[in-house]
């Protein structure tokens, strides 16, 4: 079966059956559910959210807690079946919140490979419709396996060529988003390691350069101070701006680049 976004990623039905036009006639619902988690069984499930019918069941629930709260104050007294029913309210109320709150954090999937993943689904399930379609709606498990990204990654990912940015697995998965020269999500390990690097020769360097100009070509106490303030204010700014550091890590971070500095102004004047 071909895929809509135009690759060779192949759906996870590999059974004849599935065929379009053929789904409905020659196999039973509940045979296409088995059949569908089966083979679909060596990958990682992808999970609809249905934010629209999350958001319908909150507020229902939170209109008929409304009503439920009005009848109790118009009576001036609290019947054991309304206090039963508000108790019912009450728990699915916070279970539907908790419920919405815990699907929006799930990963989400998007492109091609969430293409393919509502393609698979409508054609397995024609009952479904055109259900799936609904923007930033399917959503994964987060990886634990997977690195971590921050604003220099993000660059480098941007920037450096698709063969050193992209890892095989995510090639396999965003096909359609890497040969449109797009930028990956995941970070590679290549990418990974150049970012450890840059930020080891940043962090040397910030405490070497204004040392060398502090001493060379002569010692000037009010060289030396300057120096040292403006080094202060850039580090300061690079590490909130280019790191996004919060607001403790950035006040701590400045304060012992400073120290440091001050020291050296100290011995070399």
């Amino acid at each position: 079966m071909a895929s809509p976004s135009g690759n060779n990623q192949r759906s996870p039905f590999t059974v004849e059956a599935f065929e379009p036009g053929a789904i409905g006639d020659d196999m039973s619902y509940e045979r296409r559910l088995f059949q569908y988690t089966i083979n679909s069984g060596q990958t990682k499930p992808h999970f609809l959210i249905f934010r629209g019918l999350q958001r319908l069941n909150m507020i229902r629930l939170q209109n008929d807690l409304a009503i439920c709260k009005r009848a109790i104050w118009e009576k001036q007294e609290a019947p054991e079946s309304e206090t039963i029913k508000l108790t019912y309210l009450l728990h699915n109320y916070a279970d539907a919140i908790r419920d919405y709150e815990y699907l929006s954090k799930l990963i989400p999937v998007t492109g091609s490979q969430a293409k393919v993943g509502r393609f698979n689904l409508e054609q397995a399930f024609i009952e479904i419709g055109d259900s799936t379609d609904e923007p930033a709606g399917y959503r994964r498990f987060s990886d634990s396996s997977l690195l971590l990204s921050d604003p220099l990654r993000d660059v480098l990912k941007r920037e450096l060529p698709r063969t050193v940015t992209y890892t095989k697995a995510e090639m396999e998965r965003r096909t359609d988003e890497y040969f449109a020269r797009e930028p990956p999500e995941e970070v590679s390990p290549f990418v990974d390691r150049l970012a450890r690097f840059i930020i080891a020769f940043v962090g040397g360097s910030v405490l070497v350069v204004p040392m060398l100009v502090m001493r060379l070509p002569r010692v000037g106490l009010a060289k030396s101070l300057i120096t040292a303030s403006i080094a202060v204010v850039l580090f300061s700014g690079a590490l909130s701006i280019g790191l996004k550091a919060s607001n403790t890590e950035t006040l701590v971070a400045t304060a012992t680049y400073a120290a440091v500095l001050v020291v050296f102004v100290g011995t070399s004047s």
